[in-house]
Formats: C-alpha cells, structure tokens, sequence
C-alpha cells in the first residue's frame, strides 16, 4: 500500500461510526495497517472505548457527537465538524460503518473533498421500522450508499436486500470473502482447557450448577434482537425442564426502543436469567454455556453466532436476513421462525435434551467459522480493497 501525496507515502485511512465499540470488530485489520506503516484515525462518539483505541492501538481519534437517534440539528453540527476535519487531515480513505455513522460519514467525507469514501452497510434500521422513520431510515442508507465510492456488506443476504431495496446497484455493492465485520480471532474464540476453566469460574461467579444447561445471548438487549420472544420462550422451557439457565449478555439498550416491563420484571426477578451488561471480554461467558440463541427480528450478519461456532457452540437463530448467512440449518445450529416463542422453546429444547446433537452441531460450527470466517482471510480482503483504492489515479 502507498501513496503519493503524504510525507513519507504512508496512506491515511479513517474509519468512522456512530459508537467506538463497532470499530473494535476490525481491530485486527487497524493492527495490520499500523504494521506496514499506515497511519489510522477514527472518528466516533465521544465515549470511554474511543480512548481505548487510542492507547492500545495507537489511532489518532476525534471525538465528535454521531447520536444514533433522527437528530437533524446535532447531525448538521456533526457534519460540518467532521468535513473541516478531513479538509485538514487529507484522508486517503474515509470508511464508514453503521447506519448513523455511514450517513454522517460519507456526507462529511464527500463536503470534505475526501476521494475515496467506502461505507460498510452492518443492517438496515428500515427492516423493522415503519411509515416516516423508514422513509427517513431510507433516505439516509440511499444517500450513504450514494455518496461512497464503494459499498461492501457484511452478508449476502443483507447485500440482496440492499438491491432489492434499491438502495445500491448490484455492480457497486460487493460482500468481501463470505461475509462478516472482519472475521473472527479464532485465536481468541477457542475451546481449549483454558476457555473450559473460563467457563467453570463463571458459572461459579453467577452460581450456576455445573450440570445445568446454559442459553447463551450475546448481543444488544433489545426488542429488535428478539429479547421478549427469547425470555417467553425460555419460560416455556423452564415448565419442561427446570435446571436450565439463561445468560444474557449484553447493554439493556433505551436509544431507540426498550424492552416491555413485563421481559424486564421477569428478568430481574428470574433466578435462573442473569444479565450482566455489556462485558469487554466475552470468551469467559461463551464459555459458560451450552448453546447461544440469536432470535433477531433483523440482523447484518449475527457475529455472535459466528463467535459462538468459533467456540464450538450450537446455535438458534431465526430465519432472517444476516442470520441465515451465520447458520446452517441442522448442520451447525438450528432455525426458527421470526417471533416464535413456541418454536424457540421447542428448539431450545430439543438442544439441551440432547448433548450427543449439541456436540455434532458445535463441531460442525467450528469447522464452517474456521473455513469461511477467520479474521486472517477478512484482513487480507480489506487490504486488497484498500490497495486497489490507493492504486487508482488521483483524478478527482
């Protein structure tokens, strides 16, 4: 990779998005940049991981509001301080993630005279909405899409659904490899006798029996990712069987819904559902448990159903866009309808009576994440990408 117009031909790659915490899924592909000398910035809300990738990363960072509501004033605000930004700066490539931090970043790096804008589509908001908040949801992804010079998405079925939403031609959206963020560690994401002590002491800490079953989410938690079909589900399952238990793991999320009072009183007040919040490390939890569900009414891809198959877990998710990318029905985990407690119960179920399928389905996930989804593979792409970018001839 180089280029020609900054001080010692190191290329100056930006990656932008509305939170901190989306940019710690390519944290392998900013180690390799940094590793053949190219300097990386990232601009994202103001927030304790922003830092984190500071310190550990060595990312130059700008703090800069990117709210993840319809906000158009503070967006106006955010726009103007990030094009003045990359005026400055002279990004080789600005690349943007999420929703919010797609439209707010390709607008500010087409104001900002920046020539090479790739946005990364991670899930549609417009899936799950309806009447004006989808139109605007729409407006938005039209433009990002628009104003980038090059569109990638994390799934097939996701890229599918972008055309068929007609919000990119089909020639200028690609998916990179097979699919996902950028891959899974699967030095990190690895049973092992060590990951086995993991899950041992966490289910001590939470005081879970070691013969129990344990139903793993991993995940915002929240009504898009299915979390009230999910606790309805496993009710129905405790009347079947009593020494299971439901790890949930991740921030209760209030930006743009919240769960009923009803799931959250039964969270709170069920002994066998724990929900710890968001975690830095997950491998201690997915450890701890038997099976992870993924019951999303909406997804890009379902990362924590790959992480899960990386740590040779069994899986349940439901058949919607992003999720059948991740799964193999009835070879690395099983499928389910969209809002189906009954269905959801009946697979967890058949899953937790029978260690003999976990086992097989977990196996077979494990091999399926190793071949098509290692962070290697995904890091080798988006430095393809990149250098491809790089190489063209700086017309514009």
């Amino acid at each position: 990779m180089r280029e020609q117009t900054h001080k010692n031909n190191l290329p100056k790659i930006c990656l932008i998005s509305a939170v901190p915490g989306t940019i710690f899924f390519y944290r392998e592909l900013i180690v390799h940049l940094k590793s053949v000398g190219a300097q990386v910035g990232v601009a994202a809300s103001d927030m304790p991981r922003l830092y984190e990738l500071k310190n550990h990363l060595g990312c130059k960072i700008f703090p800069v509001e990117i709210s993840r509501r319809i906000t158009p004033l503070r967006d106006l605000v955010s726009i103007v301080k990030l094009s003045y930004y990359f005026r400055r700066e002279k990004y080789d490539i600005v690349h943007a993630h999420t929703p919010k931090g797609g439209f707010i970043g390709m607008m500010s790096a087409f104001l900002g005279g920046i020539s090479h804008r790739v946005y990364t589509v991670h899930g549609l908001l417009l899936g799950t909405a309806t009447g004006l908040k989808r139109k605007s949801f729409w407006v938005a992804e039209l433009l990002s899409c628009k104003l980038a010079t090059e569109v990638l998405a994390v799934s097939p079925s996701l890229r599918k659904c972008v055309v068929e939403e007609k919000l990119c031609p089909a020639e200028k959206i690609k998916v990179l490899c097979d699919g996902t963020a950028c891959g899974i560690n699967l030095r990190k994401f690895e049973p092992s006798e060590k990951t086995t002590q993991f899950g041992k002491q966490t289910r001590e800490k939470l005081n879970i029996p070691e013969d129990a079953i344990v139903i793993g989410f991993v995940g915002r938690i929240t009504p898009d990712k299915g979390i009230e079909t999910l606790v309805d589900g496993f009710l129905k399952l405790q009347q079947q069987t009593a020494n299971v238990y439901l790890l949930l793991i991740g921030r209760i999320e209030t930006i743009r819904e919240s769960l009923n009072q009803q799931t959250m009183d039964t969270i709170n007040s069920n002994d066998n559902i724990h929900c710890t919040g968001h975690v830095k490390n997950t491998v201690p939890f997915y450890a701890a448990m038997d099976l992870v569900v993924l019951p999303s009414r909406r997804e890009g891809f379902g990362l924590s159903l790959a992480e899960a198959g990386a740590m040779g877990l069994p899986t349940i998710a439901t058949r919607v866009t992003g999720c059948v990318d991740a799964v193999v029905d009835n070879v690395t985990g099983l499928m389910v309808d969209v809002n189906d407690e009954l269905q959801l119960a009946e697979a967890m179920l058949k899953l937790a009576r029978n260690t003999g399928l976990r086992n097989k389905l977990g196996r077979q996930g494990r091999e399926r994440v190793k071949k098509l989804f290692d962070s290697k593979r995904l890091v080798a792409e988006h430095m393809a990408l990149y250098k491809r970018i790089l190489s063209k001839k700086q017309d514009c």
